[in-house]
């Protein structure tokens, strides 16, 4: 028992000299939440190249099925996405080889635009979330969001993954340049 109290003296002394942070010094991390994303911003090159490689996708749509071994890695993860009638989500995934084959397949020439696009950049990663409309055989087919997510390689950057959401308006927007000539 005599112990206890020198004991007890030392640890209340230690928890007296505790001092809470102050919020006055600089060398504190502000941990209020922001929307700023300014940090994100990519260049204008990286922007450039980042938005050229998700152009070569919907070149390749338009009958070039060759681009995407350039701007796709092989191991690709592609997601469309839909909201069915009823309300259930459809989502089914597809292959860079598939997407290959339905390109070489198709009769009808494919264009997709993308528009409005917003693009980050962390180290060697990038997202692009755009809005794009579809059109096959000079047909309106559906529009939607492509979120795109890229690695910077020694190549240059290459898409890992391609999700979208498949919609029509009002659920989604038209290129505000109307439809592709030809259509």
């Amino acid at each position: 028992m005599p112990f206890r109290i020198p004991i007890m003296l030392v640890l209340l002394g230690a928890l007296g000299a505790c001092q809470p942070a102050n919020n006055d010094d600089e060398s504190s991390v502000d941990l209020t939440p922001s929307n700023d994303l300014s940090a994100f911003a990519p260049t204008d090159l990286q922007r450039a190249e980042i938005l050229a490689t998700v152009q070569g996708v919907f070149d390749a749509l338009g009958g070039d099925a060759g681009k995407l071994s350039a701007v796709m890695m092989p191991d690709v993860t592609m997601r469309s996405n839909s909201v069915e009638e009823d309300g259930t989500v459809a989502s089914s995934t597809s292959t860079v080889e598939g997407l290959r084959d339905r390109i070489i397949s198709s009769g009808s020439t494919m264009v997709e635009r993308m528009f409005d696009s917003k693009v980050m950049v962390s180290g060697p990663i990038a997202t692009v979330w755009t809005p794009y409309d579809f059109y096959t055989g000079g047909e309106f087919s559906h529009c939607g969001i492509d979120v795109v997510t890229l690695l910077h390689t020694q190549e240059g950057w290459r898409i890992m993954s391609l999700d979208w959401s498949r919609q029509q308006p009002p659920d989604c927007q038209l290129h505000p340049d109307g439809p592709p000539q030809g259509s």
